[in-house]
């Protein structure tokens, strides 16, 4: 039998796997270490097919974000815990930028550019598409 928890998504977290949008399973990612190479193991090893499903993690960013990013295959959730800042986008060749505080949440289109700035550690929900991920400079 699956292990049914309790996790926490801060140090386990969690594969959505899907097919046509439908959610089809979930898999707590224990051996998960929030770097590069888990990272590429998560895609190379649960984001195959058309439908690769979705990363559902908390991550704590205590200074602004190095980069901007962009998730090619799929829209992304940002659900704010605690912390502020500004969250900024760049939707059709222009900044948009927010000011967020605990409680907020934000979309990112597919394709959509997108950094933070962090005035109070930012600890948030991520629902992500991660395979197409890119980054670039700030």
């Amino acid at each position: 039998m699956k292990n049914t928890g309790p996790f926490d998504l801060s140090k386990t977290p969690i594969h959505v796997d899907s097919v046509d949008g439908n959610a089809q399973g979930f898999e707590p990612l224990q051996w998960f270490g929030f770097d590069g190479p888990s990272f590429g193991r998560y895609v190379e090893e649960l984001c195959t097919g058309e439908k690769p499903g979705r990363l559902v993690m908390i991550e704590t960013m205590v200074s602004d974000w190095p980069t901007w990013e962009r998730h090619t295959e799929g829209d992304e959730l940002v659900i704010v815990l605690e912390g502020s800042g500004t969250f900024h986008q760049l939707i059709e060749n222009e900044q948009r930028s927010s000011p967020f505080k605990s409680g907020d949440t934000f979309l990112n289109p597919r394709g959509v550019w997108h950094t933070a700035d962090v005035v109070e550690p930012m600890r948030a929900v991520y629902i992500t598409p991660c395979p197409g991920t890119e980054n670039k400079p700030r």
